[in-house]
């Protein structure tokens, strides 16, 4: 009978996930070898590959372990929660917490990789992206209940832009051109001019 595979050490594992987001991040997933993610995280082949399938495996597995990081700093609202009083203030609450784990260099590494274009399809970056999209509308829904989003927009239309505006503005901040923007003060202009926000 096979004895079960022991987990890696939480330190090595930490810095194997830390150094994969970091080297995919700033050379692009094609860009980055196996090799170099290995080495510099002192990391042995032999044990990749006891672990890990392929570099396809450690993305999936490196952006997960990130947004798993991501979730222990920003707790996005439950829209069933939130009143006309409370939609506001906890949607600007959470892209405060948004911002707050931006300047964190590990987890602002999740937006890269989240957009990344050569990345190869997996599983942690469609369940998040579903996820994602199911919070923003149920909580588009939720505020047009509550009467703070315009209801002369129909309900599917207004999800797709919000949706649309967050993953392009995310994009944006994401990539060179936005590299030092205020996140903060984009979004706030974003919310008020075309949503409505105070």
């Amino acid at each position: 009978m096979a004895r079960p595979r022991k987990p890696i050490a939480p330190e090595r594992r930490r810095r194997l996930m830390r150094t994969a987001r970091k080297g995919f991040a700033q050379r692009g997933y094609t860009g980055t070898s196996l090799s170099e993610i290995l080495s510099e995280a002192e990391f042995p082949r032999s044990s990749f590959y006891y672990f890990f399938t392929d570099k396809a495996t450690l993305f999936d597995s490196a952006f997960a372990d990130g947004l798993a990081l991501l979730a222990d700093q920003v707790t996005p609202p439950t829209p069933e929660t939130l009143t006309a009083e409370s939609f506001w203030p906890s949607i600007l609450t959470l892209l405060d917490e948004v911002a707050a784990a931006g300047n964190d260099e590990d987890l602002a590494t999740i937006p890269t990789l989240f957009h990344m274009q050569d990345a190869p399809p997996c599983t942690s970056r469609t369940d998040f992206e579903r996820t994602a999209r199911g919070w923003c509308a149920q909580t588009v829904r939720t505020g047009r209940e509550l009467g703070v989003l315009d209801q002369e927009i129909p309900e599917d239309l207004h999800v797709d832009l919000v949706w649309s505006v967050a993953v392009t503005l995310d994009r944006w901040l994401a990539s060179p051109s936005g590299e030092g923007a205020d996140a903060r003060q984009l979004t706030s202009i974003l919310l008020t001019r075309l949503f409505g926000a105070p």
